[in-house]
């Protein structure tokens, strides 16, 4: 940081001489060391600022513009980031649908390959469009929504309120109460039966 020699200090036996050294720093980050030798009254001061390493009020200025201007940049990359990942979700959350064994049987052949194709053709787009725009994305999922939809609708008002009723009320009630009504009423008349 800094030095100074306090010269002309008298010969004195070891252990005599009395120095004092004070370290000052105040609210600026700068240090004061002063020395002074009691018997001669010798002094030396030295004032060290610490410039390096710091940064000045422009620097600081600066970076806290940079930091304002890239702010935007990145809420448009992170809205870009999630419109990508909400089409890429979409189209693989429609595939696994329209794969799934409840719904591959109910939509048409000529429909399910529609769809299928529109869904490969989107993925293609993505994996060759990684840094689109976001409304870019948002054009893909509604134009893939709108050959989607149709046939999805179409599944679910073309057998009336099948899809909506019987699994949820046929599969899940009455097989399901026939088989426990009957199970209980035919496990103890036949245990008693074998047992003797």
């Amino acid at each position: 940081l800094g030095k100074f020699n306090l010269d002309g200090i008298p010969p004195m036996p070891r252990g005599q001489p009395q120095i004092d050294v004070c370290y000052d720093i105040d609210a600026n980050g700068i240090l004061n060391v002063s020395a002074v030798e009691k018997s001669s009254g010798k002094e030396q001061k030295i004032t060290i600022t610490n410039d390096k390493g710091r940064l000045s009020q422009d620097e600081i200025e600066r970076m806290v513009e940079e930091a304002e201007k890239y702010k935007a940049e990145d809420d448009a990359n992170k809205n870009r980031v999630e419109a990508k990942n909400a089409l890429e979700n979409y189209c693989y959350s429609l595939k696994s649908s329209i794969g799934s064994d409840e719904v591959k049987d109910k939509i048409p052949a000529d429909d399910k390959a529609k769809l299928e194709s529109a869904i490969e053709e989107t993925i293609s787009w993505l994996d060759a469009n990684v840094s689109a725009e976001k409304e870019e994305y948002e054009e893909k999922r509604k134009a893939l929504e709108e050959i989607a939809n149709p046939i999805l609708q179409s599944m679910a008002g073309g057998a009336g309120g099948m899809p909506g009723g019987m699994p949820g009320g046929m599969p899940g009630g009455m097989p399901d109460m026939s088989g426990m009504g009957g199970a209980p009423g035919a496990a103890p008349a036949a245990d008693p039966a074998s047992g003797p």
